[in-house]
């Protein structure tokens, strides 16, 4: 119950901080999601209410209580009984109710892992919109500085064309040029819109409302190379791996419980009698003495079929516990190996584009711009190469945002979101 106690405190903490307002970066829009994420609050209040089922089936059964009035008294040598109560205690085999205890700690114990994990997920989705929100805004950018270029190209085409230098279909090729542009930058700002509508709903906050849209991503440093510590970390991290084992030490739990379903249960007794007294015999020693009875029950569990086939179902859950521990390593392992070679190419496709072909398209398209403004080059090429640029800066983009996706994807599988119980939860 500390756990319980120790995220009762933690949400004083949270709701101060975010009442502060400064919900300026992604760990603070974490926070908050945290807080208020419906689905994620639902997972907790199901840990909760596993919690609460472990001193349930630590108690005893509750006693019974008995009250019989005999209708004709029983008449005896010290007097007629008259009434009888009893009252009754049974008492489970030596360890059940201890095993019954743990088997409930570990299932909410497991429910915890599965609310950890619940929460990862949700810092993974945010992380991936944020990305997005990055992403799109680049763009944005990007087609309005390129509809700028294209703005000047109309202009100088325009007055070539007035002068007779140019052909006419110079003109009309940077004009669909620059209205394509203006569509492409409309759809890029719907796009937006969306990509922050669902990051407000991870966050349950109205739809529109507004975010704080990064300025650049975290860097990637050195993720690629350290294949080998990343897997280690995530069978040793991972909130669902925690979740199976803990199953499978559940399922341990519940074959032993099933096995002393074969064993006896006890239970302790007192009845009271009450005894008139005999008015024949008015010197009769101990005349209308009361009794009382000590009992012993003992239930002996005679019908065995239904108890093996407990036993035999908690080994089968056992065995099924311990295979998907095994699956879901070998998925997990699996997982890292793709997220890695998708980082490696998301970097490589980067270098590519940042280092080697927009400085290319660049050169070539500054060389054409000043050809054009003395003679006549192809306009056609100047207006493709254009195209070319923009089209390789969305790519530099798009890797950089990919090499971020797939870190928050490794850091989602590895647990690195597994924060302190002090500085978030409810």
């Amino acid at each position: 119950m500390n756990i319980k106690l120790k995220i009762i405190s933690s949400v004083l903490w949270v709701g101060v901080f975010v009442q502060t307002g400064f919900a300026q970066n992604l760990d603070d829009y974490k926070i908050e999601a945290a807080q208020n994420n419906p689905q994620l609050r639902a997972v907790y209040f199901e840990y909760l209410s596993a919690l609460e089922q472990v001193p349930q089936v630590g108690a005893l059964p509750d006693p019974e209580l008995s009250f019989a009035w005999f209708v004709r008294p029983v008449e005896t040598r010290l007097g007629p009984q008259q009434a009888r109560i009893s009252v009754t205690q049974m008492l489970p085999w030596f360890g059940t109710r201890k095993q019954n205890v743990s088997g409930r700690l570990l299932a909410a114990k497991a429910k915890f892992e599965h609310f950890r994990e619940t929460r990862n997920q949700l810092f993974y989705q945010m992380e991936v919109l944020w990305a997005e929100l990055f992403e799109a805004t680049e763009k944005i950018r990007l087609a309005k500085e390129n509809l700028e270029i294209v703005n000047t190209l109309v202009n100088v085409s325009l007055r070539k064309y007035e002068t007779g230098l140019v052909p006419q279909v110079d003109v009309l090729r940077a004009q669909i040029e620059q209205e394509d542009l203006k569509t492409n930058i409309a759809l890029l700002e719907d796009d937006l819109e969306i990509v922050m509508s669902a990051f407000n709903k991870l966050r349950n906050a109205p739809l529109h409302s507004e975010v704080t849209v990064p300025k650049a991503l975290q860097e990637s440093n050195g993720i690629s190379s350290r294949e080998k510590e990343i897997r280690e970390q995530v069978i040793s991290n991972n909130p669902d791996i925690h979740r199976l084992r803990l199953l499978e030490q559940k399922a341990e739990v519940d074959v032993e419980n099933a096995s002393n379903q074969n064993k006896p249960s006890f239970g302790v007794g007192l009845d009271y009698i009450a005894t008139g007294e005999r008015t024949d015999v008015p010197t009769l020693a101990d005349n209308g003495r009361d009794a009382v009875i000590a009992r012993l029950n003992i239930k002996v569990p005679l019908f065995r079929a239904k108890n093996r086939a407990k036993t035999q179902e908690a080994t089968y859950a056992l065995s099924a516990s311990r295979d998907r521990i095994s699956d879901r390593t070998n998925q997990l392992e699996q997982a890292v190996i793709a997220e890695i070679r998708a980082l490696r190419d998301a970097q490589r496709r980067y270098e590519l584009y940042d280092e080697q072909q927009i400085y290319r398209v660049q050169q070539a398209v500054n060389i054409m711009l000043q050809s054009y403004a003395t003679d006549n080059s192809d306009f056609e090429e100047i207006l493709r190469l254009q195209r070319k640029l923009f089209e390789y800066e969305l790519e530099r983009i798009k890797a950089k945002t990919d090499q971020f996706k797939v870190v928050a994807r490794l850091d989602y599988l590895s647990g690195s979101n597994n924060v302190s119980m002090q500085d978030i939860n409810y």
